[in-house]
C-alpha cells in the first residue's frame, strides 16, 4: 500500500517555539491545560494546540506536554517555553471523538509495521478543530515521529569513511529504503549495505557508524541516572536499573565490565512460540532485520550497541566501548553485550 492509498502523509516539521504544561499520564488534564494556555498566552499563540507524548520516560505510563506554538517566551510557575526540535513524521487526520482515536493510531502504526519503518517514542496530536463540548466535530492530526535510520547511517558513514566510500555503501538507498518500500526491500538494502561495509571498514569504524544509528534513549532517564551516579556511583546506578528490569534488563557488573542480555521484544509470543524461527522473531527488537536473521551480516548488530552507548556515555560523560558477545545474526538464540567502562570510573 502506498502512502497516498493509505491516507497517510509524510511531513517535515521545522523547529518551533512552544509554551507548554507538562505532566504524567493524566489525560483529564489536557483540556484544562489548553484553557490555561489560551488565557495566559493570548495573542502570542501562533498555531493550533498540541499534545506531545513521550513513551520513553516511564515504564508504566507516558510523559504528556500540552502546548501551543508561540511568538515569544512565556514563563510562569506552570508554563515553560522551549524550542521543539524539528522532525519528520507520518501524519493522519482523525475526524471525531478522541474515544475512537485508537482506530486511527492502529492504522498508522500498521503502516509502519507493514513497511518495517522505525518510529520513535514520540507522538504528537494537533487539534486542528477543537470542540470540547461537541467532539464529533473535532479534527485531530496524529503525527508519529520517525527515526530516520537511513539518513543517520548515511551521515555517519560519510563522517567516518568519507563521501566517496559512503556513496558506494548506500547505493540504491533512494529506491529501496523509502517510506513506501516493502519490508523485504528495506531488509534487502540493509543486507547489501552491510556487505559493502564489511569490505571497506574496520570493526572500530563499523561500531562508530552503526552505534550512532540506534533508537534515541530517553534524555530524561539518562539525567535521572546521571544524578544517581554523582551521589552513589556505578553500583547505585545498577541498583536503580534493577528496579526497572523491562527497560534496563538486569545488568551485572564484573570489575570494569557490565554484562546485559536482551529480553524478548514480545515476551508472550516468545513464550508461546513453537519453533526457533518464531522465537527469534518474537525476541528481536529490530523491525529492519526481524525474519531475516540468516541473510544479514552480524555487523548490523552494532546498531543495537548504540542503545547502551547512549545510556552509559550519558551517565558517565566519558566514552565507553560496547562488545557484542551474542546475537541472533551470529546464529545465537539470544543477544548479549559487554559494556567496557573506563578504568577510572569504578
Amino acid at each position: 500500500m502506498s502512502l497516498k492509498e493509505s491516507g497517510i502523509t509524510h511531513k517535515k516539521i521545522d523547529d518551533m517555539l512552544i509554551a507548554g504544561i507538562a505532566f504524567r499520564d493524566d489525560f483529564q488534564k489536557i483540556a484544562p491545560s489548553i484553557e490555561t494556555l489560551v488565557k495566559v498566552c493570548g495573542d502570542r499563540i501562533c498555531g493550533p494546540a498540541m499534545t506531545l507524548y513521550d513513551y520513553g520516560v516511564y515504564s508504566d505510563g507516558l510523559h504528556i506536554e500540552v502546548c501551543f506554538p508561540v511568538t515569544e517566551e512565556i514563563e510562569t510557575d506552570e508554563i515553560a517555553t522551549r524550542v521543539l526540535e524539528g522532525v519528520e513524521v507520518l501524519s493522519l487526520e482523525h475526524h471525531g471523538s478522541h474515544e475512537t482515536m485508537k482506530n486511527s493510531y492502529a492504522h498508522i502504526f500498521g503502516y509502519l509495521r507493514e513497511h518495517a519503518i522505525t518510529g520513535t517514542a514520540y507522538c504528537r496530536e494537533l487539534f486542528l478543530q477543537y470542540y470540547p463540548e461537541e467532539e464529533a466535530k473535532n479534527i485531530t492530526e496524529i503525527q508519529v515521529v520517525l527515526h530516520k535510520w537511513g539518513d543517520r547511517f548515511s551521515q555517519h558513514a560519510e563522517q567516518v569513511l568519507g563521501s566517496t566510500v559512503k556513496e558506494s555503501i548506500t547505493t540504491d538507498v533512494d529506491h529501496l529504503f523509502t517510506l513506501e518500500s516493502t519490508s523485504d526491500e528495506r531488509s534487502g538494502w540493509i543486507k547489501q549495505a552491510m556487505e559493502h561495509l564489511d569490505m571497506v571498514a574496520t570493526e572500530d569504524q563499523k561500531y562508530e557508524i552503526l552505534s550512532c544509528c540506534a533508537h534515541e534513549f530517553s534524555k530524561k532517564r539518562i539525567a535521572y541516572l546521571r544524578a544517581i551516579y554523582e551521589h552513589t556511583g556505578i553500583d547505585g546506578v545498577l541498583d536503580a536499573m534493577h528496579e526497572d528490569p523491562l527497560w534496563y534488563e538486569n545488568p551485572v557488573r564484573e570489575g570494569n565490565t557490565i554484562y546485559v542480555g536482551k529480553i524478548p521484544y514480545n515476551k508472550e509470543g516468545y513464550d508461546q512460540a513453537s519453533t526457533d524461527s518464531e522465537k527469534k522473531a518474537c525476541y528481536c527488537h529490530c523491525t529492519l532485520v526481524r525474519n531475516h536473521f540468516h541473510e544479514i551480516s552480524p555487523t548490523f548488530c552494532y546498531c543495537g550497541t548504540g542503545w547502551y552507548r547512549q545510556q552509559w556515555e550519558g551517565i558517565l560523560r566519558k566514552p565507553v566501548k560496547i562488545e557484542i558477545l551474542n546475537s541472533l545474526l551470529k546464529g545465537d538464540d539470544f543477544c548479549k553485550v559487554a559494556i567496557h567502562l573506563p578504568e577510572d570510573v569504578v
